[in-house]
């Protein structure tokens, strides 16, 4: 997700975010409902809902959602290492 979210154009980052909340009438955006769904991953599903995609540029979400990613790997790898 992390290097895909790197790579994929700003068109379609605003069609999972900005598109998303309207075609799924649901207020949230794409990438939030596969984390969740798909993967379990609650707190960053919720952390990337909780951006306001009207104070941000499409660059500036995108950064914003690879910030939050990062941070939430780097959080599991530090508890893994702990558990080890």
């Amino acid at each position: 997700f992390l290097v895909a979210v790197k790579k994929v154009s700003i068109h379609s980052l605003y069609h999972h975010i900005f598109e998303a909340r309207l075609r799924l009438e649901r207020g949230t955006n794409d990438f939030s409902r596969w984390l969740e769904s798909q993967l379990g991953a609650t707190k960053l599903s919720k952390a990337i809902a909780k951006l306001d995609p009207y104070t941000h540029t499409l660059e500036g979400l995108r950064s914003k959602i690879v910030s939050l990613v990062e941070n939430r790997l780097n959080f599991l790898k530090k508890e893994e290492s702990h558990a080890s």
